[in-house]
Formats: structure tokens, C-alpha cells, sequence
């Protein structure tokens, strides 16, 4: 019996050493050649973190304009040869091997322990889980089955990426940010690997970035030069502790005895758990780092640098921006609106030729980024028919929402819409000082320093004006794009950073430093306690969402959770899971890259099919996901003839070879949780199905591909 957890685990750990082709020499060899932040005379550890975060920065611009101007096999072989090139230079400067291992330093063996253990808990968190003949996704699947038809899209299609859910007439362009996808299509194309192995892997890459930039930001920003390793460890361990959520999701767990899936969900603009973010979202991440990467090289041009130094300030900087719009709108929104009053704050001080940099690194970053502002623009398909607004807006002025606030004041006959924003703002603090918890410690500390002394000035500024920013923008902006607060949730991530690397100095000094060292505003034992509470809260919270998001699956299907999360599909999904990935890693064999594989579209069972299946959906939900580009006027037009294909009964007079062939369909798929299924008579027995011996899922080849697919079977 093939087992799924084993080839998960296989295939991630081939992936994970398969991107250091991709996501590695493209940020060495820039930064050498550059001289970036004086790399050349840095030592081989400082190297390497700029290498890892400064190629999560490049390599999504450059693989996604050479992919559109050339093809993944030019992409690729470029990738290849800048490997190469980087190897040499590397071995050239590499001492001998027993001074390379005797210079190796105590933190930097703590950091590959960490490292080894991030490594850990990707595979634990997001490799399928087979017990017996069930198997069980982790709940970040959720999100993943969104994202894998991304990746296999951007593999299948090249760039810019087809919309895998929708295949009305011509395929439209994806109107997504798309840059992570087209990186994680570099390995599954060079190595065969699959679209969800990919991106699991990519976890792990984008936290490495995220790590990558701690201790860089330490030293160029805080200037933090004092204990700088210990510091960095500790902020890069700090990425494992999140607020005090956990207190309030038990409060609601007692309370109404139903479990969320994931722990976040008690605030439905939830400030994400850097695991949380990693796990489920680490394309927003590497926009972070790549943002990050690119204020570090802008933040060290002064008035006095050379023009080289400003140029390569500002085409390195350029090319983290381009990358950071393309992974994510939402976070890099936030940033740019940070270093556009950055700016002009610089420009106020006359600093001209700075000012210069910031601006030549703009444009060249917009005109990086204007193939893809095209595609997000792009609304239309065959004949200019335009996707009609549903009312999604990218952002616009509302307060960040405490809904049963206003629906308690609603209740007590309040609805004037400004009492009800007032008196939401010392809940919003509070929801903020949950959500932050640790961290939101952190801040208090900070500016109790000020209020005992100590200076803001030089560098130090800019992370102050950049949380300032983020905080600003994200309680009073929103987005409506999706079901949720994706600018609220994400652009968050600015602040968060901000934060973070403001955590590491104040806990090195508290609990590392002797007393009589402590910095004034940071001495007393409230302030000890309160740090190690509120982090072991935090951590406590991150231990448990990540048990939660691994657990959630197999306890609801034995039934010990009683209401399960819907979309994991109907009771008994553990088994139905097992036999549909297992139906559809037999069609990958048997039909071909371009078919049309249609599934239920409506049934929860559809997101189980986009992680599985490798193939272009003609309806892949029931808006064909045209919330990504496509014709939503269209896919509510064919609505009507696919839904009874799977949910009538009276799909038994269906004109398989007609529909099929209208729609482009090459095999129909039905699993025992389609209503079609339990009717003998209807299309889903009418013919022998392309899966043999599979209980739970038939596949019908049709129309006129029936004979292609049939004779490949064969």
C-alpha cells in the first residue's frame, strides 16, 4: 500500500535542498557584486543571511520577467549557471576545511539547531497525515488548496499563470499576485516534483528569509553592535512566540464548547502568529523580506555616497520592491505608503541626492512591476466582456472592526455609526494588547526608555515611523477584495517586524545581561515577570496552534469534535481523502498535461480536489473563481448545466458526449459524496471509470477526448 506521509515527507525534504538553486546564488552574487552594505569584507555567516533574504527579494522579479520574456527551460538554465557561478566564487574564498570548522561559533551551531527544528516542524505541520486507508490534511489546507492550483497553473501555463478554476472559452490571465508560484514552480519543473510539495517547502524558505533579516536589521538599523550574535539568536527564537490568544479562544472554546481550527480565529481581524503566517501564508512573508531587504540597502546611502553606491542602492532596492508588489499587494501597500512619507520626511531635510535614490528606485521598480500591474488590471475575458464589481474594493476608510461591540451598542438602541466608532476604540486597545500580547510589552518598554532618557535618533527612526505607519493605516483602512480583512491581516505584518526586532535587545538585557547593566526604564522585577509571563503565554499559544492545525483533521473525523469545519467535506472524509488523492495521482498518469478534468464544484469536496488534481478545472467552485480573473456573468450563465451533473438526480438523461464536448471536459470526476453517485443508473456508472478498484472516486473519460485518453491508458 502506497503511503502518502512517507512520499510527502521525501519529496519536501528533495524539494527543500532544491531551491537553494533558486533561492541562494541570486543574492549572493548581487550582493558581491554590488558591495552592498560593505558585503565583500563582511564575515562568511553575515554573508550568507544577506545571500538568504536578499535572493527571497531578486529571485521572484527575475524568474518571473525572464519565464515571460523566455520560457521556464531559458529561466531555469540562467538560474543554473548563476549557481554555478556562485559555487566558484565561494570555493575561491573558502579557508581550509579544519579552520572552517574550528572557526565555527556557538550561536551559529544554536541557529542550526533552530534551523534543523523550523525544518521540523514544516514537514510535521504539512505533510499529509495516512493512517491506514485515511488520510488527513492539515487545516492550513484550508488556504492551500487555493495556492497548489496556483503553483501547478504558473508550472503548467508559464507567465503569467492561466486561472486554474476557470475554463468558460479562453482561459483567463490570473489576476493575483503570483510571484511565490512561479518560484515554486522552478523546482517541481526542473525535478518532476509535485505543485503541494513545492510549496510546503517554500515554508521553509520564507521563514529562512524572515530569520535572515533579524540580525541584519539589528546591526544596520538598531545598530545593535554589542552581543550582536546572542541578540540575533534570540530575535530569530522570538518568531515562535505570538500574543495571548490562546487566552481568549479558551474563554470562547468553555463557553460555546465548538473548537476553531485554528486559534487566530477568535478575532476575525486577527493579528497572525508568525507561525501562523509562515504556515499559511508564506508568499506575505517573503514580500516582508523583500521590502525589508530593500530599505536595508536604501537605508545606508547617505548624501555622502558615491553615485555607484546610489545606484546599485537603487536597482537593488528596485528589484526587493518589484518582487515584494508580485508576492504581496497588501503588505507591500502598507510599506510603500511608510517610505513614501520617508521620503519626503528626507526631502524636508533637504537630503537631495537621497531623495534622488528613493525616487530612481521607484521608477525602476515600477517599471519592473508594470506587467503585472497589467495582469491585476486585467478584468476581462474573450471579447473585452468585463468582470462586474461585487463590491471588492482594495482598500477604503473604516475602522478596524469590533462587531460585537457595535452589535451590543445596536441592542442597547445606539446606532449613530460615530458613537458606535468611539466607543470601539478602548475595545480596539484591548484587542490589540490580546493580540499583541509579548509584544505589545515590548512597546511599553521601548517608550518607557524614552520617557528615562534615551535619544531617537540616526536609524532608529525609521522602524519607529514604520510601525507608526502600519498601526495607523491598519486600524483605520480595510479591503473587501475577499470575505476578510486581507489589508487589516496582512499589512499588519509591517508592525509586527517592527516589534520584533525591537524585542531582541530588550530581552537580551532583561534576562541575559547582569543587573547593574540593565538599561535605565528596563530595571525591576514587574518588568522580569511580565516578560517571561506574557512569553510563556506566547509561546504556550504558538505550541498549541500548531497541535491544533495538525490534530484538527483526524479528531473531527473520529468524531471527537462533534461539528467539524465543513470544508474538510462530508463524515468519513478521512478515507474519502485517501482514495481521491489517490484517483487523481491516477489521471495525472493518464491524461494529458492539458485536459479538462471537471469535479463537483459546489460540494465541500472540490477544495480536497484542488489539491490533487493537477489538471484545469472548467468550474472550480461555483464562481469558477472569478474573483481571479474570468467572467463572473459567464460562470453564473453555465452555472445551471453543471450543477445537476452532480447534485440532480435526474442527471441519468444527461447527454455525456454533448455536455463534455461543449465544455472542453475530457473526464468527469464523482466521489460518494455527490448525490449523482448514489443513483445506478445515472452517467457516473455508465461507463468502466479510468480508476480501478477505488471505492470512493469514478473518473469518466467523454467527448472527444474519450478516445486520448482511453488509448494513453492503455
Amino acid at each position: 500500500m502506497q503511503n502518502f506521509t512517507v512520499a510527502d515527507l521525501v519529496q519536501t525534504t528533495v524539494a527543500t535542498f532544491a531551491f537553494a538553486l533558486f533561492l541562494l546564488p541570486s543574492g549572493y552574487l548581487l550582493g558581491m557584486a554590488s558591495n552592498a552594505l560593505c558585503m565583500r569584507g563582511r564575515s562568511g555567516a553575515e554573508k550568507i543571511l544577506f545571500s538568504f533574504a536578499f535572493s527571497i527579494a531578486a529571485t521572484p522579479i527575475l524568474a518571473v520577467l525572464l519565464t515571460r520574456a523566455f520560457s521556464y527551460k531559458v529561466t531555469i538554465t540562467i538560474f543554473l549557471l548563476l549557481a554555478a557561478v556562485a559555487v566558484a566564487v565561494v570555493w575561491r574564498q573558502l579557508p581550509s576545511q579544519g579552520r572552517w570548522i574550528s572557526g565555527i561559533r556557538r550561536s551559529t551551531w544554536i541557529l542550526l539547531v533552530m534551523l534543523a527544528a523550523w525544518f521540523l516542524v514544516v514537514q510535521a505541520s504539512l505533510a499529509d497525515l495516512q493512517v491506514g486507508h485515511r488520510l488527513y490534511v492539515s487545516y492550513v489546507a484550508f488556504d492551500h488548496s487555493v495556492r497548489v492550483p496556483f503553483v501547478e497553473a504558473a508550472a503548467r501555463s508559464g507567465v503569467p499563470p492561466l486561472n486554474p478554476f476557470y475554463g468558460l472559452g479562453k482561459i483567463p490571465v490570473l489576476r493575483y499576485y503570483y510571484y511565490w508560484y512561479v518560484v515554486c514552480a522552478l523546482p517541481m519543473r526542473l525535478f518532476g516534483l509535485s505543485a503541494k510539495v513545492c510549496l510546503d517547502a517554500s515554508v521553509f524558505w520564507s521563514g529562512l528569509g524572515l530569520a535572515s533579516t533579524i540580525p541584519l536589521f539589528l546591526k544596520y538599523v538598531l545598530d545593535e553592535r554589542e552581543h550582536l550574535r546572542a541578540k540575533s539568536v534570540i530575535g530569530i527564537a522570538l518568531l515562535g512566540v505570538t500574543g495571548l490568544d490562546l487566552l481568549p479562544y479558551a474563554a470562547i472554546v468553555i463557553s460555546s464548547r465548538a473548537w476553531f481550527a485554528d486559534m487566530e480565529w477568535w478575532d476575525p481581524n486577527q493579528v497572525t502568529s508568525w507561525m501562523g503566517s509562515l504556515l499559511w501564508v508564506p508568499h506575505h512573508v517573503a514580500s516582508l523580506t523583500a521590502c525589508m531587504s530593500g530599505l536595508l540597502v536604501l537605508s545606508a546611502i547617505d548624501e555622502e555616497s558615491s553615485l555607484r553606491q546610489r545606484a546599485w542602492a537603487a536597482a537593488l532596492s528596485a528589484l526587493a520592491f518589484a518582487s515584494a508588489a508580485g508576492l504581496s499587494v497588501y503588505v507591500t501597500f502598507t510599506f510603500a505608503v511608510f517610505v513614501t512619507l520617508w521620503a519626503l520626511g528626507v526631502l524636508a531635510h533637504r537630503q537631495f541626492r537621497t531623495v534622488a535614490t528613493y525616487a530612481a528606485s521607484g521608477a525602476f521598480s515600477l517599471a519592473l512591476s508594470w506587467p503585472f500591474v497589467a495582469d491585476l488590471l486585467s478584468k476581462h475575458v474573450d471579447g473585452g466582456i468585463r468582470l462586474e464589481g461585487n463590491g471588492d474594493r482594495f482598500a477604503f476608510f473604516a475602522l478596524r472592526e469590533a462587531s460585537d461591540i457595535v452589535d451590543f451598542l445596536s441592542d442597547l438602541g445606539i446606532h449613530n455609526s460615530w458613537l458606535q466608532h468611539l466607543a470601539t476604540l478602548p475595545v480596539l486597545l484591548l484587542m490589540y494588547a490580546l493580540e499583541f500580547g509579548f509584544f505589545a510589552l515590548i512597546l511599553v518598554l521601548e517608550l518607557r526608555q524614552w520617557r528615562n532618557g534615551r535619544k531617537l535618533e540616526g536609524k532608529r527612526r525609521m522602524p519607529w515611523a514604520m510601525f507608526a505607519v502600519c498601526m495607523a493605516l491598519m486600524s483605520v483602512l480595510k479591503s473587501s477584495a475577499t470575505n476578510v480583512n486581507d489589508l487589516g491581516i496582512r499589512g499588519m505584518l509591517v508592525g509586527q517586524f517592527v516589534l520584533l526586532i525591537f524585542s531582541a535587545p530588550i530581552v537580551y538585557a532583561v534576562f541575559f545581561q547582569g543587573s547593574t547593566a540593565v538599561p535605565a526604564g528596563l530595571g525591576g522585577r514587574w518588568v522580569r515577570c511580565s516578560l517571561f509571563c506574557t512569553l510563556a503565554v506566547g509561546v504556550a499559544g504558538t505550541a498549541f496552534q500548531l497541535v491544533a492545525l495538525r490534530a484538527y483533521a483526524p479528531l473531527a473525523d473520529a468524531g471527537i469534535l462533534g461539528r467539524c469545519e465543513r470544508f474538510l467535506g462530508s463524515p468519513g472524509f478521512g478515507e474519502r481523502t485517501y482514495w481521491m488523492r489517490k484517483g487523481f495521482s491516477v489521471l495525472d498518469r493518464v491524461t494529458p498535461t492539458m485536459a479538462f478534468v471537471q469535479y463537483n464544484p459546489v460540494r465541500d469536496e472540490a477544495l480536497i480536489a484542488h489539491l490533487y488534481s493537477t489538471r484545469q478545472a472548467v468550474m472550480g467552485d461555483s464562481s469558477c473563481g472569478s474573483a481571479f480573473g474570468g467572467d463572473i456573468a459567464a460562470c453564473r450563465k453555465a452555472f445551471p448545466r453543471f450543477d445537476p451533473v452532480f447534485n440532480a438526480p435526474d442527471s441519468r438523461n444527461l447527454k455525456l458526449d454533448e455536455f463534455c464536448e461543449e465544455f472542453h471536459i475530457a473526464v468527469l470526476v464523482a466521489t460518494d459524496a455527490d448525490p449523482v453517485w448514489r443513483d445506478r443508473k445515472s452517467w457516473v456508472w455508465m461507463r468502466p471509470s479510468l480508476l480501478s478498484e477505488n471505492p470512493s472516486m469514478r473518473a469518466i473519460a467523454c467527448g472527444g477526448a474519450l478516445t486520448t485518453v482511453v488509448r494513453q491508458r492503455r
